[in-house]
Order: C-alpha cells, then sequence, then structure tokens
C-alpha cells in the first residue's frame, strides 16, 4: 500500500524545491560556495607560506647551516673549472655532509681556505688513500694537492637551482627578513583585494 505524504509534509517540500529552483538563491550560493573556496585557497596557501618560512629559518638556528636535519644544504664555492691566474667567481652549490664512504674517485669535493682564502673551494677526488688519511686532488685538471681527509668539509652533489639560490639568500638574516617580510606583503595585498568582504 502507498504512503501518502500528510498537508504539513507536502507543503514542507513544496517549500523546499521552491528555494531550491529560484535563480537568485541559486546565484546566492553559488557565490557563498566560491567565497568559502577563495578562503580555504588563501588559508592553504598562508600555511605554506608558514612552513616555508620555518623551512628557511633553520639554517639562521641550527649549526653547520641547518645540513644535518635537511640532509642537504647551499653554500658559495669556486667552482673548478676556472683558471687561477683570472678573477675568481663563485657560484652557489648544493652540497652534502662528507662521509668517507659515500665517497668515491671522480667525486668533487669542497675544501676551505686553499690559497688563502675565506672561501669553499670544488676539487675533484683523484685518488683516495683511506690507509693514511689522504685524498689526492686536483682543482684545475692539472695540479694535483695531497689532501687530508680530516679537511675536507662537504661532498658536491649539484650546482644549486634558482629556488636553491633563494634559499641560499634567505639563509642570512637579512635576506631571511626580506624573504618573510615579502611573503606576508603579497599574503595581505591578496587578503585585502580578493578575501576580505568589502564593507557597505
Amino acid at each position: 500500500m502507498a504512503e501518502y505524504l500528510s498537508t504539513e509534509e507536502l507543503l514542507a517540500q513544496l517549500a523546499r524545491q521552491k528555494v531550491t529552483s529560484d535563480p537568485h538563491i541559486q546565484k546566492k550560493i553559488k557565490k557563498l560556495n566560491i567565497k568559502i573556496n577563495k578562503k580555504a585557497i588563501f588559508w592553504s596557501f598562508v600555511v605554506l607560506a608558514i612552513l616555508h618560512t620555518l623551512l628557511i629559518a633553520i639554517p639562521l638556528i641550527m649549526p653547520n647551516r641547518g645540513i644535518n636535519i635537511l640532509g642537504t644544504t647551499n653554500v658559495l664555492a669556486v667552482p673548478n673549472n676556472q683558471e687561477l691566474d683570472e678573477e675568481l667567481n663563485t657560484k652557489i652549490v648544493v652540497i652534502k655532509k662528507f662521509k668517507l664512504q659515500d665517497l668515491e674517485v671522480g667525486d668533487n669535493i669542497l675544501i676551505y681556505g686553499r690559497y688563502g682564502t675565506d672561501i669553499y673551494w670544488i676539487e675533484e677526488v683523484v685518488e683516495i688513500r683511506d690507509s693514511i688519511n689522504e685524498l689526492e686532488t686536483t682543482f684545475d685538471g692539472f695540479i694535483s694537492n695531497t689532501t687530508s681527509i680530516d679537511d675536507v668539509d662537504f661532498i658536491y652533489i649539484k650546482d644549486a637551482s634558482f629556488f636553491g639560490t633563494i634559499y641560499y639568500v634567505s639563509s642570512n638574516l637579512r635576506g631571511f627578513l626580506v624573504m618573510a617580510s615579502v611573503q606576508g606583503l603579497i599574503l595581505s595585498i591578496i587578503y585585502g583585494f580578493y578575501i576580505k568582504e568589502n564593507k557597505k
């Protein structure tokens, strides 16, 4: 036997149908959904910005530029493809912590303070003599250096990308403050123009 709706139930159902079929109400619902979505996306970006700020703050507060936590970091170094009689050019490179078991002939390593400087130098490993705690390395492929294993600081991985360069610049206090300020300014502008409700 079929179930029949009472008069009150029929009226309630008709009212619901009227609300959902009214184009003005549907338009308002769509606008509300768009506003909710905009806010959700905006706050997702805020969370990402905070996480990014914490990430670039690690080298400021941790020793060894955060290499023990992140596994890699970026430093400024003299590449081994230039002549020594020319003006020294440096570049930002990605490095990892030095471990002898990870080292092979042909790898590039970083040594600090070559030729009386106060900067890292990239040299290629020619021979490993771990029994006497020494490496044979070369800077330019012609001149060979005998290097103590204890003097090796890092293992070279690759040249830094654009984002790696930004990360390196942000790893000092001034760069960190600039980066955090730029992120805050961008988020404030987005909030002011697209998220905040306009006051009538």
